[in-house]
């Protein structure tokens, strides 16, 4: 009883903490387009679909990249093309805007990108949990938000 209560309570430090759980690596394989979106928890399936936020803001994908790196995105994304993004708990970002442009059926590439960063726990990318930095969105300007998914849409 004593190994389950404490397998159970580091399950959920290791949840709460942001940490892969396990020693398990997460698949590396870009290649997760095709497949399947994972499907949300029924509790999260009643809730209201994500509202993305719309701007009028046009984004700069230059400036975007710094707040990839500013806001150390690169602790869980790899990106092949920026030295920095080596993390693996989080997918590859490589070929990021063609993936999100097929992901779910009526959403283009931009509003999955969107919805991934407010509301990562609606579309997790195969072989991944969500290990999102909750609240990201809300530390982010609207500048640097735009900036950001400016950024990765040239991915």
């Amino acid at each position: 009883m004593k190994l389950t209560q404490l397998l159970l309570l580091t399950g959920l430090t290791l949840a709460l903490t942001g940490c892969p759980s396990g020693g398990e690596q997460p698949s590396t394989d870009s290649s997760h387009s095709s497949s399947a979106p994972t499907e949300a928890p029924a509790s999260a399936a009643s809730e209201a679909p994500a509202k993305t936020e719309t701007t009028s803001l046009k984004g700069n994908a230059e400036a975007g990249k710094k707040v990839f790196l500013a806001k150390t995105c690169t602790a869980c994304h790899a990106i092949a093309s920026l030295p920095e993004a080596k993390g693996a708990v989080g997918p590859k970002l490589d070929g990021l805007s063609k993936v999100a442009a097929t992901r779910v059926a009526g959403q283009d590439a931009e509003t999955y990108i969107k919805t991934s960063i407010e509301k990562p726990e609606s579309f997790l990318s195969p072989g991944y949990q969500n290990l999102m930095t909750p609240g990201l969105r809300q530390q982010m300007n609207d500048q640097e938000y735009a900036d950001l998914v400016s950024y990765l849409l040239t991915l």
